[in-house]
């Protein structure tokens, strides 16, 4: 049985610009799922941010003690719908 690799990053200390370094971390990451580690209460602003099309989905934000984690992975990319429209 083998286990894939996760990708942990720690980015629950930026407040500005946070979006664009985890767009970073995505881009450098090897494995296929990535978490994050950002500060509590941000789910609306993920989620839009990370809405629809692009290399990486956005597919749980979970709710941790001090922290929530937004995890991500790698999808495959349309040429046809880049922006996933036809999954709505």
């Amino acid at each position: 049985m083998s286990q894939e690799k996760i990708e942990r990053y720690d980015v629950k200390h930026v407040t500005c610009g946070l979006v664009p370094l985890m767009q970073t971390h995505l881009e450098g990451a090897e494995s296929d799922i990535v978490e994050l580690l950002v500060h509590k209460g941000i789910h609306t602003e993920l989620w839009n941010a990370f809405g629809s099309g692009g290399e990486w989905q956005l597919f749980a934000i979970e709710e941790d003690l001090f922290y929530d984690v937004a995890r991500f992975h790698r999808v495959e990319q349309d040429k046809l719908d880049p922006l996933g429209l036809m999954d709505f």
